[in-house]
């Protein structure tokens, strides 16, 4: 992406005549800054316009108090897929839009696995730090998560004792969550390590072992000092590199895959003006030119909850969220289990043959059953505009920003091949789950 050199890019955008709030606008920003609208959404947003669009992002339901809370009483199970079931309920619908699309954001970014925490409540307490605090202080949520029991387990903090320092966390720290590759050397890793040890666990607290601290003098980023853990994690803040890493992050998850370094030395400068706070930093980018340029719509394959979630909010349907939770797991992304420190493989990382399939199988399911015939409650998901023809019933709906008119005829000709109504609606519905079309973002 190509940025204007005498324009900034993260001027206020406002529509012009060439670049209009329209459907194309208003989706872009429901899809990025939540998880899709429902055809209500849309319909609202461009009544409203782009600055009310922004605010209810941020608008809680009703019974958000009630949805957040009702995953209390079965921690105690300790199944991960009723947790999984719950974070889908919030994503789906029952929590604030750009809350959870933060803490999904931030779930990748501090990738912790229960594969190895093991312990279900442990999972929910970080998750619960990501809500609260993911569009708070970045400084902030870094001290909160360096001290997160299943952070410390997942990046084997207990193991990080005086005289054998675990390098982990240290890394892991400089690396994935603040500076990035470049920005640091070993020997800046092999020293806050020793600043970090005596960080561990005491049952599902954070507890700190004076006797496994290291209280000798380590020299850090060119600094020397006894440090601590607290110490070391704010030379580790104060690096210059900090500011462009999280900024780039942002605008990595919110506007394009491969953003400019003009862009992303602009957008740390916001983070900083706005004294690290990243709900202030992000209604800077959500309302930018940089945001709204028409070339990075649709330019992001969707991961699989975001995926699931937006197709079940399009067409405005009720589904378990354990079914949803399970599908995403099938095409790739299993809540509160990422395969790695390093998050989930994102872009074209979500696509193989094998979780392709899924993609089609599952989304499938929602319109078609096993033999091919229309859903019985199919009727009420493209019931808007009904004078309209089959086909454009159901694009209108899963693309509010158009198609092209190849695609548009194809499935114009796929429809007029059915027998009925509700047969058609549910071919060129399942026909365009398994379009490339449909799976950008």
């Amino acid at each position: 992406m190509k940025l204007s050199r005498t324009k900034s890019a993260l001027a206020e955008w406002r529509p012009t005549p060439g670049n209009a709030w329209d459907a194309s606008a208003a989706a872009q920003l429901l899809r990025r800054g939540g998880f899709g609208p429902r055809p209500a959404d849309l319909e609202r947003a461009l009544d409203e316009g782009v600055d009310r669009t922004i605010e209810r992002l941020s608008e809680a339901p009703e019974s958000l108090e009630e949805n957040l809370s009702g995953i209390h009483s079965l921690l105690g199970v300790g199944k991960i897929s009723q947790l999984q079931a719950w974070w889908m309920s919030l994503i789906t619908g029952g929590g604030v839009p750009l809350v959870e699309r933060m803490a999904l954001m931030w779930h990748n970014h501090f990738a912790t696995s229960n594969d190895k925490v093991d312990d279900v409540r442990m999972m929910h307490r970080q998750n619960v730090i990501l809500r609260e605090n993911g569009l708070g202080d970045f400084r902030g949520l870094l001290r909160k998560l360096a001290k997160d029991p299943a952070m410390l387990i997942w990046l084997d903090g207990d193991a990080n004792k005086r005289g054998n320092p675990n390098e982990n966390f240290a890394r892991e720290v400089m690396e994935l969550f603040a500076l990035g590759i470049g920005n640091y050397d070993e020997r800046d890793v092999q020293e806050a390590a020793r600043a970090f040890t005596g960080w561990g666990t005491n049952g599902r607290a954070f507890a700190f072992s004076p006797d496994h601290h290291d209280t000798g003098e380590k020299q850090i980023f060119g600094k020397r000092g006894e440090f601590d853990g607290d110490e070391a994690l704010e030379l580790v803040l104060n690096h210059p590199a900090c500011r462009e890493h999280v900024a780039r992050k942002l605008i990595e998850s919110f506007v394009d895959a491969k953003p400019e370094g003009a862009a992303v030395r602009e957008l740390a400068g916001v983070l900083v003006e706005r004294e690290w706070n990243i709900g202030a930093t992000l209604d800077v980018l959500l309302r930018s030119e940089l945001f709204f340029q028409p070339r990075v719509r649709r330019g992001r394959i969707a991961g699989p909850v975001e995926i699931v979630a937006m197709t079940v909010r399009c067409m405005d349907k009720s589904i378990a969220p354990s079914r949803l939770a399970l599908a995403a797991d099938r095409m790739g992304q299993s809540l509160f289990r990422p395969p790695s420190v390093k998050g989930w493989d994102m872009g074209r990382g979500w696509i193989n043959a094998g979780t392709w399939l899924a993609r089609h199988n599952e989304l499938a399911a929602y319109v078609v059953d096993s033999s091919g015939k229309p859903r019985a409650t199919l009727g009420s998901a493209f019931s808007k505009r009904a004078e309209r023809e089959p086909s454009e019933r159901v694009l209108n709906t899963l693309f509010p920003d158009g198609t092209d008119r190849a695609y548009a005829g194809a499935m114009r000709t796929a429809a007029d091949a059915c027998t009925s109504e509700q047969q058609a609606l549910a071919q060129v519905a399942a026909l365009a789950f398994s379009s490339p079309e449909y799976h950008l973002v």
